[in-house]
């Protein structure tokens, strides 16, 4: 059941961040946020995410996974005449999942634990 939560986690992120991405016009936040600073969160949520709810995975797949988004999406906003592809941002998708990464090397085994605690799942954390 906590695998299931944490998977489902992942997958309504992806969605949001695919949306965000490949909007011709996404919505405004109502402040002004950088760039940089969008793809760097929305990488490391998303391999942080993503590792925790395959957390037997090793960590290389969930950052080549993320990766390959990175790449797919950088070629399909390419494709949208409101958007653009730029090097820049898959550089710092590299970055975001880098420290997404560093995120599950610190607290992962604590945020499966605590994901497990709170639906009730006896499953141990390695």
């Amino acid at each position: 059941m906590a695998e299931r939560s944490l998977q489902a986690g992942f997958w309504l992120a992806l969605v949001f961040c695919t949306y965000m991405a490949l909007a011709p016009n996404p919505p405004d936040a109502g402040f002004e946020v950088s760039d940089v600073v969008l793809h760097g969160l929305a990488f490391s949520t998303l391999t942080f995410t993503l590792s925790i709810s395959h957390y037997r995975c090793r960590y290389l797949v969930p950052a080549l996974w993320m990766l390959g988004y990175g790449v797919v999406i950088e070629v399909a906003q390419s494709q949208i005449p409101e958007r653009s592809a730029e090097f820049k941002d898959l550089l710092v998708d590299v970055a975001g999942i880098l420290a997404g990464m560093a995120a599950v090397r610190l607290v992962g085994p604590w945020a499966v634990s605590a994901c497990q605690r709170l639906v009730g799942s006896r499953t141990q954390v390695r």
